[in-house]
């Protein structure tokens, strides 16, 4: 019982969509592995959740995961750094440039605590500052 957990240090994918890619993401490799762990392993993945970090909103991410309710997508990012259009993950929050250290993880505390808490993922992507 309780959540399995899932490192992703490289790649920066949170940018790639269907049709295309953007930010030099060619395709999200996150998508794919939430993807097979929930047709995979049926029994013990029913929901996944991934914590997006990076300056830029996971806006590719973001779309690939629009329709499907087994995977929750949170993007904590710059407020004033979009180099594309923004889309809608299920829970996106907004830093203002220039936060210091402190104030983003009493951000980021108020955040995942809570929705690890009430969604109850079985597996967790997190990625953080990797765009190429």
């Amino acid at each position: 019982e309780g959540s399995f957990f899932a490192g992703h240090i490289a790649g920066g994918t949170h940018h790639a969509f269907y049709e295309r890619g953007e930010g030099f993401c060619v395709f999200s490799d996150i998508v794919v592995a939430a993807n097979l762990a929930l047709l995979n392993f049926k029994n013990s993945i029913k929901k996944v959740m991934i914590i997006d970090l990076d300056v830029h909103q996971g806006n590719g991410n973001a779309v690939l995961f629009s329709s499907n309710k087994s995977v929750f997508t949170f993007s904590m990012h710059c407020k004033a750094n979009y180099f594309s259009k923004v889309e809608r993950s299920d829970l996106d929050v907004e830093v203002e440039a220039g936060t210091g250290d402190g104030e983003y993880i009493r951000i980021l505390e108020s955040h995942i605590p809570f929705l690890l808490d009430e969604l109850k993922p079985d597996l967790v992507f997190y990625q953080s500052g990797v765009d190429p």
